[in-house]
């Protein structure tokens, strides 16, 4: 059963609401929650989906931004001699790619580290395979060559440990075109005409299904993949659900 109880507790580092009792699922227990992330192009349905998911699951929603200033800075330190080859190869300070790299290593080291009692799943919207996803994709070329194989074998390796299952989220891309337009909040395609939105996609499920195929290399996570084209968000969600329970199952 799912707890009813809630509060609001610095879990990781990440501060996120989460249900007081222990989840469950069936006659198994798990001892960490389990981690799940949304992953797809703009306008398909991502946000909507992870409130409705946290509600239904009485989960905590978690993302890679707003992680504490301290051990980003400590963990940027650590990482310099990896940065340097890639500095050097690119002639470029790569602030964009090294900051998401920065952050990787921030929520991937927050993670190992023993909590305290914890919501049953944490569902993350533009989480780590958001940030791994956009670094191959849009990521200075260097990410794409041999100076970065050693950091992306180690990254891949270890998120494929760390994560449970990615729900990829997709929609065609003549709706997510229009989606995007019609929500208030920007993006950097907002204003493109469709042709350049389409190809923005393409870029990005590219990219996404590189990393979604090499971390199937090491062993996971779980993938399931659903169109929001037709289907309301709760009918979705609904299925989206019973899957996290099949998984959490098999854990």
């Amino acid at each position: 059963m799912l707890g009813p109880a809630h509060a609001t507790e610095l879990v990781h580092g990440l501060a996120v609401n989460y249900a007081t009792a222990p989840v469950a699922y069936g006659a198994s227990r798990v001892d960490r929650p389990l981690r799940v992330e949304l992953v797809g192009p703009a306008g398909a349905g991502k946000s909507t989906l992870s409130t409705s998911l946290v509600r239904q699951l009485q989960g905590a929603p978690a993302e890679i931004w707003g992680l504490p200033v301290l051990p980003l800075l400590l963990n940027g330190a650590r990482l310099i001699p990896t940065f340097a080859g890639l500095w050097l190869h690119s002639r470029s300070p790569l602030w964009d790619e090294t900051r998401h790299m920065v952050r990787l290593r921030t929520l991937q080291r927050a993670l190992r580290r023993p909590a305290p009692p914890s919501p049953a799943v944490v569902v993350f919207d533009e989480g780590p395979i958001f940030a791994l996803a956009w670094l191959r994709g849009f990521g200075h070329e260097a990410l794409r060559q041999q100076p970065s194989a050693a950091w992306w074998a180690m990254a891949l390796r270890e998120w494929a440990a760390a994560m449970d299952a990615v729900i990829v989220l997709d929609a065609p891309d003549h709706l997510l075109a229009a989606r995007i337009r019609a929500r208030a909040h920007p993006h950097e395609v907002k204003e493109f005409p469709d042709i350049e939105i389409a190809c923005w996609m393409a870029r990005f499920r590219q990219a996404l299904e590189w990393v979604l195929t090499e971390m199937t290399r090491h062993g996971g996570p779980a993938v399931v993949r659903l169109s929001s084209q037709n289907e309301p968000v709760e009918r979705i969600a609904a299925r989206v659900v019973q899957q996290l329970r099949e998984i959490g199952h098999g854990r």
